[in-house]
Parts: C-alpha cells; structure tokens; sequence
C-alpha cells in the first residue's frame, strides 16, 4: 500500500451516546485493520458510557441501554486499544473532529495518557481537500467507491469501511498519495 508499508494499518470508529464528547460517552469501539507482518486485527467492543443512552441516539446505532449493561467501561479497555494505537497509522472518517475528540476526553476523564499513533488520517477531510463531488458522508462516499455499507453507524463496520474507502482513494487518486505518511498528513492540513 505505498506510503502505509511498515506500518500497523487500523481503521478505527466509535458509536457515542450524543455528539459532545464533555457530556456524552463512548458506547462501542473499533479498530480494524493489519499489522506491520499483514496478520489481521479486530479488536471491538461494546462499552458501558455510565451513562443512559438517549432514545434518538439508539434510533441511529442501535445499540441500547440492556446492550452495555454488564460491558466494561472505557477504562476498562484503554489499555488494550492504546497497545494497538501506539506507533500506527489511524484512518478514520471525520476522526479528527469527532472519535479522537472523544478518545482525548475519555482519557482525560480516566487520569489515562491519549494513545499516540504515528498518523492519524482522515477520509472526510481527504474528500474535502481532494474535491471529490457529492456528498462526504461515509454512507455516500462508500457508494461513490462502490464499498458496501450494510451495517452502517456500527463501529466494526464503520471502521473497516473507513479502510477500504482510504484504500479505494488511494487506487482512483494515486498521484496525491506520493511520499511519505506525513507529508501526506501534512498536505491536508495546509
């Protein structure tokens, strides 16, 4: 995969119980994706936010209140993503602005040190920078790149969805993605 050789490789994606991550909390997590030899890796879970999970909030995920009864909280599974977080490379769509807003929060609510990932890139803000018509959303955009979708607004679907729709990107669009993971990183954030 060009500038992504030698790296772990994980799509990521969280379900939350809202969109504020100083009031809402963390209901499921994925990280999906290969590792640096291309063994596979699915590490996922529901999470206990400790909170109730709003009725408008299950509408979009599914995932209810009876479902993280009895599932670790947050803390309880840090440890275990920020091992796989560590020294990879992220992708995730709207990640920046949305997950590792709630990563960074949920960290600092547990007294825990954010997991620092080589890069993260987003795939949101690729189709921004890349101009790519139509619609942004993940569900749109995984049409557009032809990705089924059938699960979506689950993060274990999300997440490698995320991938394929970098991967897919960087087939169609191969002459953005020369160099080196930060100096791509770098250009979408000049």
């Amino acid at each position: 995969m060009g500038m992504l050789s030698g790296y772990r490789v994980l799509g990521f994606d969280l379900e939350t119980t809202g969109f504020n991550p100083r009031s809402d909390r963390v209901v499921q997590f994925a990280l999906v994706g290969s590792d640096v030899d291309g063994s596979h890796i699915n590490l996922q879970s529901l999470v206990n936010p400790g909170i109730s999970i709003p009725e408008e909030t299950v509408r979009v995920h599914g995932i209810t209140n009876d479902d993280v009864r009895g599932q670790g909280g947050f803390g309880d599974h840090i440890a275990e993503m920020a091992s796989l977080m560590e020294g990879s490379i992220i992708v995730g769509h709207n990640i920046i602005n949305f997950d590792w807003r709630f990563v960074n929060m949920e960290c600092m609510r547990i007294g825990v040190e954010v997991p620092r990932p080589h890069a993260i890139i987003d795939t949101l803000l690729i189709a921004r920078r890349f101009a790519i018509p139509g619609s942004h959303r993940l569900g749109r955009l995984c049409n557009r790149f032809n990705i089924r979708l059938d699960r979506s607004h689950r993060a274990d679907t999300d997440a490698g969805a995320t991938l394929l729709l970098l991967w897919k990107m960087m087939q169609t669009y191969p002459r953005k993605f020369r160099g080196t993971v930060d100096e791509f990183v770098d250009s979408l954030t000049r």
